[in-house]
């Protein structure tokens, strides 16, 4: 007699959920017809967030937070390789030896709570909040190092570590319930110039923009939603201390805008990253900004050397509502997947165009390489003086609930945006 037995499927080795609006493709080693079900990983399970965070679930006890955009491999139980990413784990005692690698680093934990960042434009780094690690260089000949609880250091040159100052405004500690955002609302308080939201930077000083106490330069009216910040014309900028979304990482920018006819042809409005175009490096930066066509002014968005522009007039002295979103890919004929809104609404836009002459990329590509580590490069600014040499006056305008999101909204989160100034 022939008897069968039912083997049952291995644990997962991670079980895995994201917050509201992330963008995540889970790859398994198994063929497709032993794929494990979703929301789980397993050996060899590669994850790639696109956008948003994913909370991970260890089967030794083990918690993590990532925050995206991030691409890691479950290579054991025991050990991660984070290719890309900023991510936070805590580890029981019973799960002492957990390991993290990235391209550069291997963090070996003793009993702890730490945060590693994989970066694609600056080097690796570990910073430990509890417990200790044991760090060392990939590449390196230099011995590896323990570390305590307040100490971080990232890669020198590839080959050994470097002191660097502790910070846990980097690392989600928890999934969030929303989408990573921040918003300045303009309003009057003690707060006037920081933001809040689902991101990590609300609430910090690296939120605030500095500058808007410039009396000749900034004022405040009376907003769409509340109070706004009015600009008076004068050429000035207010920056601040968040580098903003970087690298071909999804994003979205949304804010209310009110202008009058006249001024000049051309005005950034929202900016970060670096304003060096070269053939290198021909999209470093993401902008959006007003400009003057046929006598009236139209919103547009830039990438550096690839621009797109609207064909609705705003400068009527009412208020408009302006959001554009990116999802991080590219269209089949090689153009950023992107779409502008006006008032709730996707704006027709004019057909994209760029300066050939800075783009390396074959014809009808572009590379969207939004640059935040350059010298040159700036952090998230309003109407940023960059772009502006040698201009005598700005645009006089008015600007009222901006948000800047991690993530590509879709038309019915802009449309509540522009109907209620909430996300739902």
């Amino acid at each position: 007699v022939l008897q069968s037995t039912l083997i049952p499927p291995a644990p997962p080795a991670a079980s895995l959920r994201t917050s509201p609006g992330s963008a995540l493709e889970v790859f398994h080693a198994s063929s497709e017809d032993e794929a494990p079900p979703s929301g789980v990983m397993q050996e060899g399970s590669r994850a790639k967030l696109t956008s948003g965070s994913l909370e991970l679930s260890f089967a030794n006890g083990v918690q993590a937070i990532v925050r995206g955009p991030a691409d890691l491999t479950l290579q054991a139980e025991d050990r991660l390789h984070l290719q890309e990413g900023t991510a936070w784990f805590q580890v029981p005692a019973e799960a002492v030896g957990f390991e993290v690698r990235t391209e550069e680093l291997t963090v070996v934990d003793l009993g702890t709570e730490f945060g590693v960042r994989s970066l694609v434009d600056r080097p690796d780094e570990v910073h430990v909040f509890k417990g200790e690690v044991e760090a060392r260089v990939r590449n390196g000949k230099t011995p590896p190092v323990v570390l305590g609880a307040g100490k971080a250091r990232t890669v020198l040159a590839g080959i050994r570590l470097k002191e660097i100052e502790s910070d846990s405004s980097h690392f989600l500690q928890a999934l969030p319930d929303s989408m990573p955002y921040l918003h300045w609302s303009f309003d009057e308080g003690p707060d006037f110039a920081a933001a809040k939201g689902g991101h990590p930077a609300a609430g910090d000083e690296a939120s605030r923009f500095e500058g808007l106490e410039n009396e000749q330069a900034f004022g405040r009216g009376t907003g769409r939603f509340g109070e706004a910040l009015v600009a008076t014309g004068a050429v000035a900028e207010a920056t601040s201390g968040w580098g903003a979304v970087q690298d071909d990482a999804p994003r979205s920018v949304a804010h209310w805008i009110k202008l009058s006819p006249g001024g000049p042809d051309s005005q950034v409005v929202v900016g970060w990253g670096s304003h060096a175009l070269t053939p290198f490096n021909p999209n470093p930066a993401f902008l959006t900004y007003l400009r003057r066509v046929d006598g009236r002014t139209v919103t547009g968005v830039s990438f550096g050397s690839y621009m797109v522009l609207g064909t609705t007039p705003i400068d009527d002295g009412r208020w408009h509502h302006f959001a554009v979103v990116y999802t991080g890919r590219q269209l089949p004929n090689g153009t950023p997947e992107l779409t502008c809104y006006l008032n709730g609404r996707p704006e027709k836009a004019s057909p994209g165009f760029r300066f050939d002459i800075l783009s390396p990329d074959e014809p009808g590509a572009y590379s969207i390489r939004t640059i935040r580590s350059a010298p040159e490069a700036i952090n998230l600014t309003l109407f940023p003086v960059e772009w502006d040499t040698g201009r005598s006056n700005h645009m006089p305008l008015s600007i009222d609930e901006l948000y800047v999101f991690e993530s590509a909204l879709s038309e019915a989160q802009v449309r509540s945006l522009h109907e209620t100034n909430l996300l739902r």
